[in-house]
Order: structure tokens, then sequence, then C-alpha cells
């Protein structure tokens, strides 16, 4: 393929990637004005057992998109992507009870979507759009929405009677403009964190799993 004949594949299938893109991020941002109630029909078990899948394959996916991603950006140190940075969500877990340590997934997961949208949108910039790390990285997107809106589920079961808040404003706000190194750590650092978090949640839901529907029929038989 000649330069010109690159330069024509490029004009004809540019555009459609980047509004296939540009629609997604719409969509996404729509969902997050106005989905603010989840209705949530399913049984205890089923919910919980949604939630430990889900969470489980995302960790698995966030891993495999971390290493992409890291492959992706040629001669990259991974250890930037343990560097500290006061703008990305913190991967920790924390809370005295489960609805406590509910919330804060829930929070967090709020937290990290505005960042992996960050990460897309500089990525689309910098990647060609038929790398395989931008679908991943919408896909990720995709699923920590799902994930929230299953632990706000979760959060429904164990407390029904208690109004659930949407968290007003981010605690870490997103960047300003980067230079590309700037970005290319930026992004590794949120992929860790997301990572990181993800196992974490894991073992909560797991921990949870085995408990939190067994106690519910005892109140319901009470």
């Amino acid at each position: 393929m000649n330069g010109y004949d690159r330069n024509m594949f490029w004009q004809g299938h540019r555009p459609q990637s980047t509004s296939k893109i540009f629609l997604s991020l719409v969509l996404l941002t729509v969902i997050e004005l106005v989905n603010t109630t989840v209705p949530c029909n399913q049984s205890c078990t089923k919910t919980i057992h949604k939630g430990v899948k889900l969470s489980k394959f995302m960790k698995r996916n966030t891993a495999e998109l971390l290493k992409t991603y890291q492959a992706s950006e040629g001669d990259f140190a991974k250890q930037f992507c343990k560097m500290q940075m006061d703008n990305v969500p913190a991967s920790s877990l924390s809370g005295q009870t489960s609805s406590d340590r509910m919330f804060n997934i829930y929070t967090r997961l709020k937290e990290f979507q505005p960042h992996i949208k960050k990460v897309l949108k500089q990525q689309t910039v910098l990647l060609p759009l038929q790398s395989p790390l931008l679908n991943s990285l919408d896909e990720t997107l995709q699923r920590t929405g799902h994930l929230a809106q299953g632990i706000n589920c979760i959060l429904q079961i164990l407390q029904p009677n208690i109004p659930i808040f949407e968290p007003a404003t981010s605690p870490t706000r997103i960047p300003l403009p980067q230079n590309v190194f700037q970005q290319k750590v930026y992004g590794c650092v949120v992929l860790t964190r997301l990572n990181e978090f993800l196992s974490r949640v894991v073992n909560e839901l797991r921990s949870l799993k085995g408990s939190m529907c067994v106690k519910k029929k005892k109140k319901e038989l009470w």
C-alpha cells in the first residue's frame, strides 16, 4: 500500500471510528446524568452472584488491559505506573461495616469513571483508531458503570430503607492539559489503581456472598 492509498484508507475509516467512540462517550455521559435510581428486581442471591462474577471478569480484563497499555506505549518503564499522583483515585477500600464498604466501593467506582473516560480520550488522539486498546478502554468504562449499578443494588438489599446519595463531586479532579509523557503516566496509574481496587472488590464481594443473603432469609423468617 503506497502513501496515497494509506491516506485514503485512513480518511475512509477514521471518521466512522471517531464517531463510534464519541457516541459511546456521549451515551455514557447521558446515562450518568439521568440514571440516578437503579431498578433492582433480582433476588439477593442473583444480585450478589452477578456482582462477584462481573468484578472477577473486570479484574482479569483490567490486568490484560494494563499489559496492552504498557506494550502500546513502547519503551515505557513499568515503575511509572506506580508513581504517586494525587489526582487519581486511590485503590484502597475502607469502611467498618459491609454497608460502609459497599458504599465506599460504589463511590470509588463512580470516581474512577471520569478518569477512565479521560484516558480513553487521550489515547484516541495518541493511537490509531483501529487499536484494540481503545476498544478495551471503552469496554472497561462501560463495565465500571455496570458494576457500580450492581453495587447500588447490593446496597439497596443491605440497607433497604436508607437512600443512596450520589457523590456530589469527585474528590480527585481530572488533570489539566498534559504533555504526551504525562498522559502515558497518568493512564498507566489510573489502570494500575483500578486493577488493584478491583482485586479488593472481588475479595469483599466474595466474603459478603456467603453471609448477606443468608442473613436476609433469616430476617424474613422472623
